[in-house]
């Protein structure tokens, strides 16, 4: 930082040089005014230098309020990717485990078919170890069968040596004749044994040669499962990636732009604060429509609210006004905006929002309310009177908007078209104080994801019908005791169901 002093030095110096040249060229002057001089110059360089400092200390706090402001940007951005790379995490291993169970499943399988098709090999096993072991048995019998023959034998000659001296020889030679049959006999018995022990070996052999193969079928097989898995894996992660990419892609990630004035030099910007009414006004409209004021007022009760009417040919006077009740009694502003079309009750909505806007060439359309009543004339009466209550309550605010009566208000309607239907384009309207701005451009900040190819004609196909003559219509549904409909309907395109 610069020295304090210097200034104050120079100031001195250049002062000493001046009262030397004032000395010289006037002797009058008096050392009084030398001080006074002094004093006065070494005021203005302290105001200089304090300003100085306080333009440095004010050049340093933006310097640091736009390095305060950059690191929370950065804070924020990092906080989304973040809460985007948790997600990704979570999702990779809830695939990851539902593929582990979907391998253990399939493993658990394999492993059961593979006992079943090992079942006739074992078997097979146990049928020869079963003939080996009936084969020893049978020879076992026959050993024992020689084995009391030679016993019998040795008994029947020495009873004959005792008896049969002169026969010796002749018992001799028959000895020798048993003995010899009795060594082929053993000698018969042993081969068979020895034959029987081999196929043993050989049987044992085949059956370890097919443990092995069935070890390395198995090995194989889990090698190619792991495999599969780590493929899988693999796989599933990419199509994960992909998608999570492709939503990133479609999705309009910068924040939505909320401004207390959205209207501004013919322009109008719509935020995510927008609630639709199309359509016919009738049975639900309300509640859809009253529902989501009620949202964005406890969401913010300061932001702007935003009705758009793209094309409604009015309906239900108590579902229109329990509509126009919550606009008025809203916190937050509500403004209504008419694209295309908006007559009868969508009009009276219009008319008396708080804040309304219309492209030029929208049409506005205000007329009497109309109804085909049914019943017996006290019945017909009754309805009449009605009517004109709802007639008076709606139009009568109005009549008084426009500046004329209400009966001024019929006679301008049928002035206007024989039928009453008095409609007018938006830049008409306005000067009618129907509407209170044209607007230019509607700009939708709302849409914050790409709209899907399909359309919305599932709510017209269902309510749409064909009478016995052939022809369409839309059918609406039966309205509450009370309760009449304020549209416009001039080929009777609109019918209530059960009249």
């Amino acid at each position: 930082m610069m020295n304090s002093t210097l200034p104050i030095r120079l100031a001195t110096l250049v002062l000493g040089c001046t009262a030397c040249v004032s000395a010289d060229a006037n002797d009058a002057a008096t050392p009084a005014d030398a001080t006074a001089a002094v004093a006065a110059t070494k005021d203005e360089a302290q105001q200089a230098k304090i300003k100085q400092l306080h333009e440095e200390a004010e050049l340093r706090n933006e310097q640091l309020s736009a390095q305060l402001a950059s690191m929370r940007s950065e804070i924020e951005r990092m906080r989304v990717e973040h809460e985007l790379a948790q997600h990704k995490q979570t999702q990779a291993l809830q695939l990851m485990n539902a593929e582990k169970s979907r391998l253990e499943a399939e493993l658990a399988l394999l492993t059961t078919k593979e006992s079943a098709e090992s079942a006739p090999e074992r078997a097979k096993l146990v049928a020869l170890q079963r003939a080996a072991q009936l084969r020893d048995a049978q020879l076992n019998s026959d050993l024992a069968d020689a084995a009391a023959k030679q016993v019998r034998t040795k008994q029947s000659l020495e009873s004959a040596a005792s008896e049969l001296a002169v026969e010796l020889a002749a018992s001799r030679a028959t000895l020798e004749r048993s003995r010899v049959a009795e060594e082929v006999l053993d000698m018969a018995t042993r081969t068979k044994v020895s034959a029987l022990k081999r196929e043993q070996e050989q049987l044992a052999a085949e059956n370890a040669l097919i443990a092995e193969k069935r070890k390395a079928d198995q090995a194989k097989l889990a090698d190619d499962q792991m495999r599969a898995a780590a493929l899988a894996q693999t796989t599933g992660a990419q199509l994960q990636e992909r998608e999570l990419e492709e939503r990133w892609r479609d999705a309009i990630n910068t924040p939505v732009t909320y401004t207390n004035e959205p209207f501004k030099d013919g322009v109008i910007t719509i935020s995510d604060r927008k609630i639709d009414l199309n359509g016919p006004i009738m049975s639900g409209s309300a509640s859809y429509v009253c529902d989501r004021l009620d949202y964005f007022n406890n969401q913010d009760r300061t932001k702007p609210i935003f009705v758009v009417i793209d094309n409604s040919p009015g309906g239900s006077v108590m579902q229109g006004y329990r509509i126009l009740k919550a606009i008025e009694t809203s916190d937050a502003p509500v403004h209504v905006i008419v694209k295309s079309f908006a007559a009868s009750m969508a009009a009276t909505i219009a008319t008396l929002a708080p804040h309304s806007y219309a492209y030029p060439n929208a049409i506005i359309l205000h007329h009497q309310m109309s109804s085909s009543a049914s019943g017996n004339m006290t019945d017909i009466e009754q309805e009449v009177k009605m009517m004109k209550e709802w007639e008076r309550r709606l139009a009568d605010p109005i009549a008084k908007k426009m500046g004329i009566s209400l009966e001024e208000f019929r006679a301008k309607m049928y002035s206007a078209r024989k039928s009453g239907d008095w409609d007018e384009f938006a830049d008409k309207a306005v000067a009618l104080k129907w509407i209170d701005h044209l607007v230019n451009e509607i700009r939708e900040e709302g849409v914050r994801k790409k709209p899907s190819s399909s359309g919305n004609g599932g709510f017209w196909m269902s309510a749409l019908k064909t009478d016995e003559q052939g022809k369409p219509y839309f059918a609406l549904p039966p309205l509450e005791p009370y309760d009449c409909y304020f549209m416009i309907n001039p080929r009777g395109f609109y019918r209530v169901e059960g009249r």
